[in-house]
């Protein structure tokens, strides 16, 4: 008769042999996959962009910061250009909302950088695609995608949600002090230029819009975004950021995301011209 000592013996070595098996599979297809930034890659990922820092380390030049008009999410027209400003014009920092499915769960979280005299940068997240690739959870776990910051004006990163895909769209204040606000700002560009180095894989669950930008945070400010399912889940991020209090709060959740929303405004002003603030603006109206 087998005791409890050897039974458990017996299920922990089949435990291990069943992991090695797994580990074995997964380095077959998967582990020997390296990430690239010299892909044939689609044209809205197409370019890779930079941080030029000045000789104070205050003053920047990010090259390759894409400026798109997305008249729908197939009739575009295509530019990328250069956006110069200083650290210490750094004014407020936006975090934006994309509810691009039925599910409300599924969302798409970005960054919005304001500096003096009306301009704002904004940031992304994203898996990078190559030429007939099309973007799935279930791909996204087995490195099929690098992961992609992608830097651009608002009247494209948002525009195209709201005006191209017709999304429901939020844009909130955020409740950050000044150094934490430009603490921010420099961990992002570090990563930019990270990236363009060291390439590295996208992951539906570890590297995403949500957790990268929350990896970052937590880098300027410990423990400042605990874990959580809505890091999984990122339709409901802004319920824990509010809970936080990090978003300007505009009496109660309900409320503050209703102040926030931004589709209809976006789609009634248009995505104005490039090189202006029309678009932005109108946003915050």
């Amino acid at each position: 008769m087998i005791s409890d000592n050897e039974l458990l013996v017996k299920l922990l070595i089949a435990v291990a042999i069943f992991a090695i098996i797994l580990y074995l599979i997964w380095r077959r297809n998967v582990g020997w996959k390296k990430a690239r930034i010299d892909r044939q890659w689609v044209d809205d990922c197409a370019e890779l962009p930079r941080f030029e820092m000045g000789q104070d380390g205050r003053s920047f030049t990010i090259h390759n910061l894409r400026d798109f008009t997305w008249r729908t999410t197939k009739d575009k027209d295509i530019h990328w250009e250069t956006f110069s400003a200083s650290i210490d014009e750094l004014v407020d920092i936006w975090f934006v909302l994309d509810h691009f499915h039925s599910f409300r769960g599924m969302a798409h979280t970005m960054l919005t950088f304001e500096f003096t005299e009306n301009r704002f940068i904004t940031a992304s997240f994203e898996a990078r695609r190559e030429v007939g690739e099309r973007y799935h959870p279930w791909t996204g776990m087995w490195r099929e995608f690098e992961l992609y910051l992608v830097w651009g004006t608002e009247r494209d990163l948002i525009g195209l949600r709201t005006n191209g895909r017709g999304n429901d769209v939020f844009l909130y204040p955020t409740v950050v002090e000044p150094h934490k606000r430009v603490g921010m700002l420099e961990r992002m560009i570090l990563r930019t230029n990270q990236l363009a180095e060291n390439p590295e894989f996208y992951n539906t669950l570890t590297k995403t819009c949500t957790t990268a930008i929350i990896k970052e945070i937590n880098t300027v400010t410990p423990g400042r975004v605990p874990l959580s399912w809505r890091a999984l889940l990122p339709g409901h991020i802004d319920v824990l950021a509010h809970r936080r209090g990090m978003l300007a709060d505009k009496g109660g959740f309900t409320a503050t995301k209703d102040a926030a929303a931004i589709t209809e405004k976006a789609v009634d002003a248009g995505l104005g011209k490039r090189q202006s603030s029309e678009f932005s603006l109108a946003l915050r109206q």
